[in-house]
C-alpha cells in the first residue's frame, strides 16, 4: 500500500468508530410517532410552519439550488478544456 493510502485509512477508521459509537448510545423510540406532515386545517404540520415562517427564504434557496443546477450541467457540457461559452 501506497503511504497516501494508509494516511487516508488511519483519517477514515477512527471516523467510522466514532459515528458507529454515537449510534449505540442513543436511546431509540420503540414505538411509533406519527409526524403530521400537512395539516388542511391549518394545524401543526411540517410543511404548514415551513411556508408560513420561511416561504421567501425557501423559494431563494430553491432558485439558487436550480442556477448551480444549471450552470454544473453547462460547465460539464463544454467540450474544451478551459474553454467557456458556446
Amino acid at each position: 500500500m501506497k503511504m497516501r493510502e494508509i494516511l487516508a485509512l488511519l483519517a477514515v477508521v477512527p471516523l467510522f468508530l466514532v459515528m458507529g459509537m454515537s449510534f449505540v448510545g442513543v436511546p431509540w423510540p420503540t414505538e411509533l410517532h406519527e409526524v403530521p406532515v400537512y395539516d388542511g386545517t391549518g394545524g401543526h404540520g411540517i410543511a404548514n410552519s415551513l411556508f408560513e415562517t420561511f416561504a421567501v427564504t425557501l423559494v431563494l434557496i430553491a432558485l439558487v439550488l436550480a442556477a448551480a443546477m444549471i450552470g454544473g450541467i453547462y460547465l460539464a457540457k463544454v467540450d474544451e478544456a478551459g474553454k467557456v461559452g458556446p
